[in-house]
């Protein structure tokens, strides 16, 4: 399997409308306290509407990336999965296992259900190992 396109599509249904709303917000912010408002000076209004904005956008990726995993990591064989996994965390769609970002992950309990499908092998990939 092509891992590239799997990658793609993750940071395309991921990330793509996680940074289409961050600028988004980030302009409406700044055309609102400059038309609206009539503020010379929309710095502080922008940067705490981005702010927010990433906050929201975080807990989209927290949702979506679940989906992304279960999706990419179903279609694979054991050794394409620990490609795949290297290559999303180079890419920045996903964190290394262990990580504190990991923590945000929002599994849904038919998430938990559909994980459970996958290959052992493949989901040991995401387990911390004791040391």
């Amino acid at each position: 399997m092509n891992l590239s396109k799997l990658i793609n599509k993750g940071l395309i249904t991921v990330y793509g409308p996680l940074v289409s709303f961050v600028i988004i917000c980030g302009f409406t912010a700044n055309w609102f306290t400059s038309n609206i408002l009539k503020l010379e000076k929309a710095d502080y209004i922008v940067a705490i509407t981005v702010f927010i904005a990433i906050s929201i956008g975080w807990i989209w990726w927290s949702f979506k990336i679940v989906k992304w995993k279960y999706w990419a990591f179903s279609k694979l064989t054991v050794d394409e999965s620990y490609d795949l996994y290297i290559k999303a965390i180079e890419s920045g769609l996903i964190w290394k296992t262990g990580s504190v970002f990991n923590k945000t992950e929002i599994w849904t309990e038919k998430d938990k259900i559909r994980w459970q499908k996958i290959n052992p092998e493949v989901r040991k990939i995401f387990e911390i190992e004791d040391e």
